[in-house]
């Protein structure tokens, strides 16, 4: 027996009649189909499908995460209020209170103010009864966020807890300046802050009809109206109990 393995399967050859059972383009075409088929293996596909829902998975943690981070950093009360009100800081407290930082306010009701703008009011406090509270006409954009970057300071205040009747303290303020009739600079809007005593809601009503809502904060009612015609009558406010009775009604505004 010969030892050349080449003449070996010389000899294992079958007869060469078969190639017309199974010709040479079949062969070959049956030759490249499965060369094709092990060459390209399932397994690496596999792996790499579960990598790229891996990474996938990787991207979606990490856009939560700063989506935390930025909810987290909306938070902050922007530099622009904290340094307008920074004398909050200054603000004397009673024995037992501390000083309180304009970073800590929030915005305790926002209602619609003149010319597109919001109407909105905002509370700081500090340990014990110390709390200041300031009321800003805004922008809308400025009222989607924790607090605004430009406002137009209507008047603050620092004090602590106290008592009153309805009505108290009703005070008016000029918040904006317009051109009469004449060409002459007059006060455009009002804003007022009159102690809340037991009502729970009021409103304000113009001599025009209009009905204008009120804030409640730190126990006083927070508004802001236009400034009324010379002549005309001032308007309104009216509070109410829980059960929808009249606390009392005065009228607010300057007089003529």
């Amino acid at each position: 027996m010969t030892k050349d393995l080449l003449k070996t399967l010389e000899a294992m050859r079958p007869d060469t009649g078969a190639d017309r059972l199974w010709p040479q383009r079949v062969q070959a075409a049956e030759q490249a189909r499965i060369m094709a088929t092990t060459s390209a293996p399932t397994a690496p596909a596999v792996r790499s499908r579960r990598v790229g829902a891996v990474a996938l998975t990787a991207a979606l943690f990490a856009v939560g995460a700063l989506g935390a981070c930025a909810a987290a950093a909306t938070g902050l009360m922007p530099k622009a209020f904290t340094d307008h009100y920074y004398f909050w800081k200054e603000a004397a407290p009673e024995p037992g209170a501390t000083a309180v930082d304009p970073a800590t306010a929030e915005r305790i009701a926002s209602i619609p103010g003149p010319d597109g703008t919001v109407f909105s009011v905002f509370e700081a406090r500090g340990a014990g009864s110390q709390r200041c509270v300031t009321s800003v006409f805004e922008s809308a954009a400025g009222a989607a966020d924790p607090g605004p970057s430009e406002f137009t300071d209507l008047g603050s205040r620092c004090r602590h807890d106290g008592d009153g009747a309805f009505g108290d303290g009703a005070g008016t303020m000029v918040a904006s300046f317009g051109d009469g009739a004449g060409g002459e600079v007059r006060p455009k809007e009002l804003v007022y802050d009159a102690v809340a005593g037991t009502a729970v809601r009021a409103e304000l009503h113009t001599s025009t009809g209009q009905v204008l809502p009120t804030i409640l904060a730190d126990g006083s009612f927070f508004g802001w109206f236009p400034m009324p015609s010379p002549g005309s009558p001032r308007p309104v406010l009216t509070g109410y109990a829980a059960d929808g009775t009249v606390v009392g009604s005065i009228e607010i505004g300057p007089n003529f």
